[in-house]
């Protein structure tokens, strides 16, 4: 969303300094793998990353940042922070379960949004009815006043419709990424494609005016000869049903544990094979990889070109495919070990040893995806080797 919004040729530092210079709550979506990688190569540590360069930014200006925390992720501390973004972990988080808890603590967030920008209420108070027998006159308006309000509108009214479609235009952002999140979870990274629009809302009450006919009273029955009707307005509670339910993920993108097993033994035939195209169509766009963080294909296709050039005989043995099945029916977490032989003939020099494996896998558009993937390897390898390519 980042790349797509920012004009091309502009600073996105300057770019998201003005775009928050409008808003009035910025909100942090935590997860589990949040400060990104580990060590002194995390994503929070980048000065140039764009969530540290919001939310420092936010924290400069005094914006309210609000930390919604997913599932049981503990709050960043202190000494884990960069020193601008130290401020986040003195503010008030808030718990976002993705389970049964869901619509309580989405609610929860919305009303803490509300409080924040002082958001009007939506609904008038009823007026009384009249009673019966009460003669109605009608309320005659200036032509020339009908037309004013008509060409400038009440100022008051843009005030609140602006800051209503602030609030809805925030939340939108904030569940987009949240949708993001559901497909790059890690060891329990669960994001259901969290929706604000999925809280069950709190009905609201309007007024519409029915006209009921009521005989006048006796006394005004003696200023005329025929009786005359007068309409009477009766308010008449009207309950907006809630959003239908969010639509069930299609069958061609629900998971089978088959397909993760296939999917997995293939992937190692193709490494033997050297089949390094294969190979990357297996991995999804960004890929959440072992302990270098984020990286692309790009990145992937040069670990695979290296692997090969250092091992170019290597056997693989797979051993049970555990799978773990999340809320999300296209999303799975998969465990297994492998048994490995690598040799280089040229040098005579050969390895062999055990890895554990746990990779995320996601089918969002009918074909598997490796999101996320982590490898321990155990063997004789030296320590400084022990990452992915033994």
């Amino acid at each position: 969303m980042d790349f797509d919004s920012i004009p091309f040729g502009v600073d996105f530092r300057e770019h998201i300094k003005q775009t928050l210079e409008r808003a009035q709550v910025v909100i942090a979506v935590i997860g589990p793998m949040w400060l990104g990688g580990r060590g002194k190569n995390r994503r929070i540590n980048d000065p140039s990353d764009f969530v540290r360069l919001e939310i420092a930014t936010a924290l400069q200006r005094g914006i309210p940042v609000i930390p919604v925390l997913i599932d049981d992720t503990p709050m960043p501390q202190v000494q884990e922070l960069p020193a601008d973004l130290q401020g986040l972990a003195f503010r008030n988080a808030l718990v976002l379960d993705t389970g049964v808890d869901f619509h309580h603590h989405a609610d929860r967030l919305i009303s803490g949004i509300r409080d924040l920008v002082k958001e009007p209420a939506s609904v008038a108070p009823a007026q009384p009815e009249k009673a019966a027998g009460t003669k109605v006159e009608p309320v005659q308006e200036s032509p020339a006043a009908t037309k004013e309000e008509t060409a400038v509108g009440d100022p008051e009214h843009r005030k609140k419709m602006m800051v209503l479609f602030g609030v809805g235009g925030l939340l939108v952002a904030i569940f987009v990424a949240l949708g993001w999140y559901a497909l790059a979870k890690t060891n329990r990274l669960q994001k259901p494609a969290l929706s604000l629009a999925t809280a069950t809302p709190v009905p609201v009450i309007m007024e519409t005016p029915t006209v009921t006919p009521t005989a006048m009273a006796s006394a005004i029955a003696t200023e005329s000869p025929t009786p005359v009707v007068m309409p009477v307005v009766v308010a008449t509670p009207v309950s907006i049903p809630p959003p239908p339910s969010p639509l069930p993920t299609p069958p061609d993108n629900v998971i089978m544990d088959d397909e993760v097993r296939a999917f997995v033994l293939e992937h190692y035939r193709a490494t033997e094979r050297k089949d390094i195209d294969y190979l990357l169509t297996q991995y999804d766009e960004w890929v959440d990889y072992n302990t270098e963080g984020r990286r692309d294909k790009a990145f992937i296709r040069n670990g695979y070109d290296n692997y090969f050039k250092r091992w170019p005989v290597a056997s693989f043995n797979v051993g049970d495919v555990r799978v773990i099945h999340s809320a999300m029916a296209n999303t799975v977490a998969v465990h297994f070990q492998i048994r490995y032989f690598v040799r280089d003939i040229s040098s005579s020099r050969s390895k062999q040893g055990r890895a554990d494996e746990d990779w995320v896998l996601a089918k969002p558009y009918g074909a598997l995806r490796i999101v996320s993937e982590k490898e321990n390897v155990h063997g004789e390898a030296p320590a400084r080797q022990r990452s992915r390519r033994y």
